[in-house]
């Protein structure tokens, strides 16, 4: 459980910076570290866990991954509950279950610039939490992100539901090489509000974008 454990983990600390650092094949999270503010992880390498790659949780404040590469693991980057003012930033997500994910009162956050290929269940997931309003992970920005290749012969490469409120998803470059079959570039659930879409190149999909009414 990456809560608790970590090939590398941490928990109420502040200031920590982990540069270089390469973690791989652990049966759980690579990268975890709870109730930890002012976090960076940069030009890591993340691989072969049976968990996260990189798991910022617990409320951590203002985690920064920048320039890591992720690669087989059951998510790329997870954010979990209540991870505010972050940012991910050109990082590699590659073959891993999900690339990244977001929920949970995860607010104000960044992600940007990243490649997210060859995601097997999904590229980027906003997880749906409907206990409330004030649970989802409102006002985040994704922003010139490249998702390519997302899920089986029905995948979403960007899946946004559950009552969230206030997403931008921005100049993103979202394929599919393998044929449109099933496959859907976004999509909006209808419990959201205010999802905005600006400057996405969405190209071989069956359908771009699905918003549910």
């Amino acid at each position: 459980d990456g809560n608790y454990a970590g090939c590398i983990f941490a928990q109420d600390c502040s200031w920590l910076t982990f540069r270089g650092v390469e973690a791989r094949n652990y049966n759980g999270d690579g990268f975890s570290w709870q109730i930890c503010h002012d976090v960076v992880v940069e030009g890591c390498h993340s691989h072969g866990h049976a968990g996260l790659g990189l798991h910022p949780g617990s409320g951590s404040q203002r985690p920064v991954m920048r320039g890591n590469r992720l690669e087989r693991n059951s998510i790329g980057i997870f954010f979990c509950w209540g991870v505010r003012h972050g940012l991910a930033e050109k990082n590699v997500n590659i073959e891993n279950d999900i690339g990244i994910s977001i929920g949970h009162r995860d607010t104000d956050n960044f992600i940007i610039g990243n490649d997210v290929l060859r995601s097997k269940r999904g590229g980027i997931v906003f997880r749906p939490d409907n206990r409330g309003k004030d649970f989802g992970p409102h006002r985040n920005r994704v922003e010139k992100n490249r998702i390519v290749d997302s899920g089986n012969e029905a995948g979403i490469a960007v899946d946004v539901r559950g009552n969230i409120r206030d997403i931008l998803l921005r100049g993103n470059q979202i394929r599919e090489t393998r044929g449109a079959q099933k496959r859907v570039g976004i999509h909006v659930g209808k419990e959201t509000k205010d999802v905005t879409l600006d400057g996405n190149k969405i190209e071989g999909f069956k359908v771009p974008v699905v918003r549910e009414k």
